[in-house]
Order: C-alpha cells, then sequence, then structure tokens
C-alpha cells in the first residue's frame, strides 16, 4: 500500500507563519528548542484526535492483532513525539534513551516551521510505511484526512512556504523511523517456523484449544524493546504446577475451578465486562488501541497542547509495546495450558468459555499486562485516583463505563477475562504486575520533562 502524497507548489512573495512566542520557559530545558517558530507548547492537540481516530477504524478493518497494532501505534507516536519536540521549550527528546534511536534529522535553525504540518507528515508517512502491507478502502480515508489537515493550516494562516519545510522535514522524520523499525526484529521473525512443545509427559504445557488453530506470534519476545533492556527485564514466573488428567488438588486444578464457577453464574454486569474489554480485532482497535482511546479522552476534555499530548501518546504507546513483549516472552517461555483445557480434562469434557480462547498460551494475560503499564504510565503522567468514563465502545453498542482511577480501570480489564472464562488468578495477577513493571521503569527512568516529578507507584525491575 502507498497512500497519497501530493506535492506542494510554493508561492513567493507570501507572509512568514507568525513566529509566536520567541522566549525558552522554564529556564529553557530543551537544547533542540527553535525559537523562530510557534512554540508546539501553544498548539492545540485536537488535530491528533482524527489521526488516532481514522487509524483506529483502520486497525479494526484489516483485523490486526494485538501485538500488531501495539507496534505501530509506538512508532506513530514516536514519530509524533520528535515531529514537534523542537517546538517546546521544556520537553526532551527520546533520541539516545529509546533503544537504537539515534541520528534522526532535526529543523534548521532560525527557519519557521509549523509543527501540526510536521506531525502530520510525519504520523501520515509512518503509517503508511507501518501498513504497506494491506491493501484496504481505507487508504481513502486517510488520504482525506491528509488533505483536509493541510489545508486547514493554510486557512490558519500558515504560508506554502512554510508548510513546503514542514512536510519536507516530517518527510525525512518519518524515513528516519521507518528506517530505525525495520531491525527491531518484526521482520526477521516473519519467517521463523514454531513447534509447539509435547504435552507429553508434560500436561501443563498449551496446547490450541480449538480447531484449526496456529500460535500468534510465537517470537514476539524476541523483538528490541523500545526501551526497558531487554524481554527478560520484567518477567515472572509464579504459575502453579499443573500434572493433568485426575489433578483434582493441585493450585492451578483450583483455580481452573474458579473459572468454570464464575462462568457458571456469570451475572449481567460480568458479561458486561466481559464484552467491554473483549476489544476483538474485527471490531475495535484492539487492547492497547482501548487505551489509546481512553487517553484521547483525557487529550479533548483537558484541551491539551501538543506537547504535553505528544508526550503522553508516545509513553504510553511504548511502554505497552514493550509490555507486549515482556508478556509475549513469557507466554512462550512458562506455555501454561488454558483454563479450556484443565476444565475439559478434569470437571466438564463439553464446557465452553464466554469468550473464545485466544490462540496462545495463557501465562501471562496480555490484556492484563497492556492494561497494568498504560494505567501506570497514565497513572503518572495525568494523575492518580482520578475519575473518568470510559466511552470507546459506543460505536459498537455498549455503553460507557466509569471508573475512580485508571488502576481500577486496569484491574477491571485484567479480570474480564476470567468472566470471559479464558484466563487463571495467576495469568491475570501477574500480567498486571509485569505490565506495571515496565510502566514504573518508564516513570522512573526515561528523561522527557526534567522538571516534573512523576507517581510512579511501586518498584520497577531494574537493568539486568
Amino acid at each position: 500500500m502507498k497512500l497519497k502524497h501530493l506535492p506542494v507548489v510554493v508561492l513567493t512573495g507570501a507572509v512568514l507563519f507568525a513566529t509566536g512566542c520567541g522566549k525558552k520557559s522554564g529556564g529553557g530545558e530543551n537544547p533542540l528548542y527553535n525559537d523562530a517558530s510557534k512554540p508546539s507548547s501553544e498548539e492545540s492537540a485536537a488535530f491528533l484526535l482524527d489521526w488516532w481516530n481514522a487509524m483506529f477504524q483502520f486497525v479494526a478493518s484489516e483485523r490486526l492483532s494485538p501485538p500488531d497494532a501495539a507496534r505501530m501505534y509506538a512508532y506513530i507516536s514516536v514519530g509524533l513525539y520528535e515531529a514537534q519536540i523542537a517546538g517546546t521549550p521544556d520537553y526532551l527528546t527520546l533520541e539516545g534513551q529509546l533503544t537504537d534511536l539515534k541520528g534522526l534529522p532535526r529543523p534548521e535553525k532560525g527557519q519557521v516551521y509549523d509543527w501540526q504540518t510536521c506531525v502530520t507528515e510525519t504520523m501520515y508517512l509512518v503509517q503508511d510505511g507501518m501498513l504497506a502491507r494491506y491493501f484496504p478502502a481505507g487508504v481513502s480515508t486517510l488520504n482525506k484526512l491528509y488533505d483536509k489537515q493541510m489545508e486547514s493550516r493554510k486557512a490558519a494562516g500558515v504560508t506554502d512556504e512554510v508548510i513546503e519545510r514542514s512536510k519536507a522535514y516530517g518527510e525525512e522524520l518519518a524515513d528516519a523511523i521507518l528506517e530505525w523499525s525495520e531491525n527491531d526484529g518484526y521482520v526477521q521473525t516473519r519467517y521463523k517456523q514454531y513447534k509447539a512443545p509435547s504435552r507429553e509427559g508434560h500436561p501443563e504445557l498449551w496446547e490450541p484449544t480449538d480447531f484449526n488453530q496456529t500460535a500468534l506470534e510465537p517470537f514476539w519476545g524476541e523483538h528490541r524493546p523500545f526501551f526497558i533492556k531487554s524481554a527478560s527485564q520484567c518477567d515472572i514466573d509464579k504459575a502453579p504446577a499443573y500434572h493433568g488428567v485426575g489433578d483434582t488438588t493441585g493450585e492451578l486444578y483450583k483455580q481452573a475451578l474458579k473459572v468454570w464457577q464464575v462462568d457458571k453464574t456469570l451475572t449481567e454486569e460480568q458479561r458486561t465486562i466481559a464484552q467491554f474489554w473483549a476489544d476483538d480485532p474485527s471490531e475495535t482497535s484492539t487492547p492497547p488501541g482501548h487505551w489509546m482511546e481512553i487517553l484521547g479522552n483525557f487529550v479533548k476534555s483537558e484541551d491539551m497542547k501538543l506537547d504535553r499530548a505528544a508526550e503522553l501518546y508516545a509513553l504510553t504507546a511504548t511502554a505497552m509495546n514493550d509490555a507486549c513483549i515482556a508478556v509475549w516472552y513469557t507466554k512462550y517461555r512458562v506455555n501454561l495450558v488454558r483454563p479450556k483445557t484443565v476444565i475439559h480434562e478434569n470437571i466438564e469434557p463439553t464446557w465452553e468459555p464466554y469468550v473464545e480462547t485466544p490462540p496462545f498460551a495463557g501465562y501471562t494475560s496480555g490484556h492484563s499486562g497492556f492494561s497494568g503499564a498504560a494505567a501506570t504510565i497514565m497513572s503518572g503522567l495525568i494523575g492518580d485516583n482520578l475519575a473518568f468514563t470510559d466511552s470507546s465502545h459506543v460505536n459498537i453498542g455498549l455503553l460507557p463505563r466509569n471508573f475512580a482511577s485508571f488502576q481500577a480501570a486496569a484491574d477491571e480489564a485484567a479480570y474480564s477475562r476470567m468472566y470471559g472464562g479464558i484466563h487463571f488468578d495467576c495469568d491475570i495477577l501477574d500480567g498486571v504486575e509485569q505490565g506495571r513493571c515496565v510502566g514504573n521503569y518508564y516513570l522512573e527512568n526515561i528523561k522527557t520533562h526534567p522538571a516534573r516529578k512523576t507517581a510512579a507507584k511501586g518498584e520497577a525491575k531494574k537493568e539486568e
């Protein structure tokens, strides 16, 4: 797929775009700050919401898997952050902090740029590169949105000369981000073959629970993380033992019995929770996208400026992607059996869960890892114990839900998987712990706004 990239005609004799405030605030922490241009800290982030909404629709229509979606969101968000970093006096680049991110192009000193145009161009081309293997009808929607946003900059008084310069910089930056993405292990793992270990003599090991299932992304744990030092940094292994048919006293059997009993007495509220957080690829933006939609609601309700919103998107998306790498590393290292298998072998041979079991091992839970990471980042950067309403799924007929905090939402998202019948307690609790480990490591170690003290909760595992 290649999206339409329209040329821009440079007009001479036009008035330059107004530069706005040229003084650095807060002591001018950012050495890349370009004081010739209107700061991104004075630009509204509202235009980002249209881009993300278009991306969420794209992800749903193309049925991207949660790992695939998490990876794409992360690269787009890093591009978004770096595209406006020279426009903010107080935030710092992620170059030199994220793994192998180096040599990024920078705006020319003393030249005027429009940061909204830089961001639009970068996001447009990064998503183009990330989605190049798809050929959907949704391409025309993205092209129309691109045209609309470029026209809006002209309507705002940005000259063709500044738009041309900003587009050229956005294209150069997008190329650098895409080149960086090519070395994260994704392409290499497309060609690796996986053979699931036999359960013979090892009844605790996962096997497909439905006909014609194949293991999803068995090598995702080999991918290069964005900020954690390795996939094993937040590894965990507290899964109970399971001895197969006849094991009716062990801890894993007890957890399977709990899943079965919950399913047999499932309340309407629990059914609603299971549906709300199911985040099926065919209907939604997937679990990481759900959290990006929650974040977007805060960007809108708080009328955030571009620099702050860019930081939130970048850290939330990259932390979720790192949590995905950590969780998938654990999934295929431990390879723990799913509840359906244990229940069939010891409780009810014909039992079916409320939610279809995904095609990979259960320990630890992906939903729990995504949610633990996102809630930790958002609690640290937006606020802890901050009540909100999540209306992410009204478009598919699910009513909004109210939460007392991001952590409360993460806990509900995690336990929705038990209500769905597809995860044990150990999958859920340890998955949340992994996600929080990743999130806390970000909050305690990454430097994006030196003047702000984040509210990291608990201890993150340090570099190994």
